[in-house]
């Protein structure tokens, strides 16, 4: 195509007689009234390739696709018409080039992936006139809706029939998946307004959602009722095999996991103790005991049925341990114990403490009883009650009780209850000052362990060299010294060499000229111990080491 484009561009630059046999061939026929050298540059600029601004003018609805940012040709790679879409070939010449045969066409690529069942089709299985959801702007655009690719919605029912007449969410793929339409694995029936119960759950669909004619549809297709079913009671369904005769309300003696399973026809809201919460699914049995009187002479503490699982942790309360102050019939968790009724105790929640749940700090443990409970009177409060001291004996000054009345200890001097990461010690206390940069260092840089200890605040020393590399290699190292001291010529503000006077700390003072002469001119880099480092001493001073023998005419020697 672009030899064409090429071609046909010289012919515009040199016209002469014959012009009307310029074009290198006919115009497809959905372009012949572009037909003759006059309308060249309708599509192309002159003397250049083919323009797509000029080929959007026409083409509205690709324009419109592109600008909205949506569909094949609103990727940049699609842009470029000429790419794929191949003209003067003649009236009946297929507009379209598949770069590996419209089989192997990504589809992704219009930004709708093929998925499960349409993997299968062929192209123009949706690509087709009834299946375009705004025929109209196509046809008025000349398009034939048989062979264009445009025009088709990602809705479902842009090709599909909607089987159940708008009566359930029109997004088809909230139940059903691509790969069939049965069974529809996102369907849940618990959140309809009647969850299915017992047998209800082995019962086919058709038997309660009837098939029911399409009365619209000329071909008279049926659909499965699902909106206008009445299900307030069993007769809804179920014929009543006992004519009215014991109430309306069949599930006061039966339930839906057999009909045969009845129920007591016995009220107990009649009684003096109504039944609540997970008492209404208790068997009759686990409270009325067998053998025994069907009256129940003492009820009216939760410890007269139920043994106190915290063996009397919470006599000493107001309460007297009431179950009722933390839990309801509901349940035993969650409790109603609040952070805000911890906040009582001698313990208040705070920070992180409060995203803790209870069983991390109040335990089961072992009594002599060999029975177990949760541990709720904790004997200490100190952090390290719970929290092992990952500084062992390091930091051992801090952990001591510092206040009888809060009981709070050592941790606190660096940490908080908030974050256990943010530290806010004082280094200022210590024999190392942090100055300068060394300000923004995280601990962990300086005070690094190994192995299963993460910190280690023995090893740090004064020294430079404990952290950072001789970078000099020992050059100004002092005679009676372990290590170079550093801060002779550095400090901690940044690496420059601030305190370094030239004309003092060395034995060769810059005079003359020698003080305009960058330091690397003189101290030149040089491999030492496998390493580049910059020569600063020992060095010649004389001057022939820097500037080699001069003759008398000023040339220099070699």
């Amino acid at each position: 195509m672009r030899f064409f484009l090429f071609c046909f561009s010289v012919l515009l630059l040199f016209p002469g007689p014959g012009k009307a046999q310029l074009s290198p061939g006919d115009l497809h026929r959905a372009h012949k009234d572009l037909e003759g050298i006059e309308n060249c540059t309708q599509c192309h600029e002159s003397g250049k390739k083919l323009s797509p601004e000029k080929c959007l003018r026409c083409h509205k609805l690709l324009k419109e696709e592109i600008t909205e940012k949506r569909g094949l040709h609103s990727n940049t790679e699609f842009r470029l018409c000429a790419d794929c879409h191949v003209e003067h070939h003649g009236r009946d010449f297929d507009l379209i080039y598949w770069k590996e045969g419209i089989e192997k066409f990504d589809h992704a690529q219009t930004g709708y992936l093929l998925k499960g069942k349409h993997k299968t089709l062929k192209c123009r299985d949706c690509h087709k006139k009834e299946f375009i959801h705004k025929l109209k702007p196509l046809t008025d655009a000349n398009k034939d809706p048989d062979k264009t690719f445009l025009g088709l919605s990602s809705d479902c029912l842009n090709c599909h029939v909607d089987e159940h007449r708008g009566q359930l969410d029109t997004n088809c793929l909230s139940c059903h998946t691509m790969e069939s339409w049965k069974p529809a694995p996102g369907f849940n029936h618990s959140k309809t307004d009647f969850p299915l119960l017992g047998k209800h759950k082995q019962t086919d669909c058709v038997k309660c959602h009837h098939t029911v004619i399409d009365k619209k549809n000329t071909t008279e297709k049926t659909y499965l009722k699902f909106n206008g079913l009445t299900f307030t009671n069993c007769t809804s369904c179920h014929d009543d095999v006992h004519n009215g005769t014991l109430g309306g309300n069949c599930t006061s003696c039966h339930s839906p996991k057999s009909w045969q399973q009845i129920k007591t026809k016995f009220d107990h809201n009649r009684t003096n103790f109504p039944l609540k919460g997970m008492h209404l699914i208790l068997r009759c049995k686990a409270c009325h005991l067998p053998g025994k009187p069907l009256k129940i002479t003492r009820y009216n503490l939760c410890s007269d049925c139920h043994k106190d699982v915290h063996q009397g942790a919470f006599k000493m309360r107001s309460q007297k341990g009431a179950c009722e102050e933390c839990h309801t019939e509901n349940g035993f968790s969650p409790s109603l114990f609040t952070t805000v009724l911890h906040s009582e105790t001698r313990f208040p929640l705070k920070g992180a403490h409060l995203a803790v749940p209870c069983f991390e700090c109040h335990r089961q443990k072992q009594k002599k009883s060999a029975k177990t409970t949760f541990q709720f009177h904790l004997k200490y409060e100190r952090c390290v009650s719970c929290h092992p001291n990952p500084h062992k004996k390091q930091v051992e000054k801090y952990l001591t009780i510092v206040s009888k009345e809060t009981n709070s200890d050592g941790c606190q001097h660096c940490h908080s209850v908030e974050n256990w990461s943010s530290v806010s010690f004082d280094h200022n206390r210590t024999s190392f000052p942090l100055e300068g940069r060394h300000k923004t260092i995280k601990c962990i840089r300086c005070h690094s362990g190994k192995g299963t200890d993460k910190t280690d605040f023995n090893k740090a020393t004064n020294n430079c060299a404990s952290c950072h590399d001789d970078i000099h290699n020992g050059q100004f190292k002092r005679v009676n010294e372990k290590v170079t001291r550093c801060d002779r010529c550095h400090t901690p503000t940044d690496w420059l060499a601030e305190k370094f006077d030239h004309n003092r700390d060395a034995t060769f003072k810059l005079s003359g000229a020698h003080q305009y002469v960058p330091c690397a001119s003189c101290h030149k880099t040089i491999r030492e111990d496998k390493r580049s480092i910059v020569r600063y001493k020992p060095l010649k001073a004389t001057c022939k080491s820097c500037h080699g023998n001069i003759k008398s005419n000023g040339i220099k020697n070699g």
